[in-house]
């Protein structure tokens, strides 16, 4: 859903903002994908014909072009999320039940949009771990899993086109296409992505030094993986860990 009043007509990058909504119903439609996650209260929605009150720990797929009716408490807050782009067979399913990880990462995505830090790519892995959770994964090619389970399985080392393409047993080409229309983005942004949700990971529940968590990331220069990190979420590793790591 756009802003309360905002034309329906308005095309939307694949972003998140955090908004409020009127408690007076609203209705309209949009030509791009949204997702709407309440953040500490519910929201009133009607979409595909299913009404809800949809809470904290639930969030809400509106595909493109679908009308929907909502109302909430201005002073509640929700994460939302517009893109050009959904994992096939996605936006079937209006209402969604956040399982653990998709909870740690909705967390993750709330305090970097609050904090105005954008990762590349987050939005894409944010839609795929929530196809994924409810056991959409299969909608994947059979080739795109494959690749995607050595991506997971080798995050560690080089991981180029090259390789890739000979785990999907496709041409280079080929693969690129392949993947960017599964995935929604290159491989080697969503590679990125992984190693640095893989990194935070690591920074945050585990005292590993910053060396040996860049190498568990693929980064053989710790330097470089400084750089990048401090790039993507706008602090230093140490600091990172400082702010969301173990205490000591």
């Amino acid at each position: 859903m756009t802003r309360p009043g905002a034309a329906s007509s308005l095309s939307a990058p694949s972003s998140f903002s955090l908004r409020r909504y009127q408690s007076d119903i609203s209705s309209h439609s949009h030509d791009f994908a949204q997702l709407v996650i309440p953040l500490d209260g519910p929201l009133e929605i009607e979409v595909q014909g299913q009404g809800r009150r949809l809470a904290p720990g639930f969030a809400c797929v509106i595909a493109p072009g679908e009308r929907h009716d909502y109302a909430a408490d201005p002073a509640l807050s929700f994460l939302v999320q517009e893109s050009h782009w959904l994992p096939e067979a996605l936006g079937e399913r209006p209402f969604i039940l956040l399982d653990e990880p998709q909870r740690h990462y909705l967390a993750f995505l709330h305090q970097m949009v609050r904090q105005g830090r954008h990762v590349v790519g987050m939005e894409q892995i944010w839609l795929n771990l929530l196809a994924q959770g409810q056991g959409m994964g299969p909608t994947l090619a059979p080739r795109m899993t494959r690749v995607q389970r050595h991506i997971e399985a080798h995050l560690a080392e080089p991981l180029g086109n090259e390789r890739l393409a000979s785990v999907a047993c496709l041409g280079q080409s080929q693969f690129k296409h392949a993947f960017r229309q599964q995935f929604g983005m290159s491989a080697s942004h969503y590679i990125r992505g992984r190693r640095m949700a893989l990194a935070r990971t690591l920074l945050s529940h585990t005292q590993l030094p910053i060396g040996e968590v860049a190498s568990r990331c693929g980064y053989r220069d710790q330097g470089a993986f400084a750089e990048r990190f401090l790039a993507e979420t706008g602090l230093t590793p140490s600091r990172w860990r400082q702010q969301n790591g173990p205490q000591p």
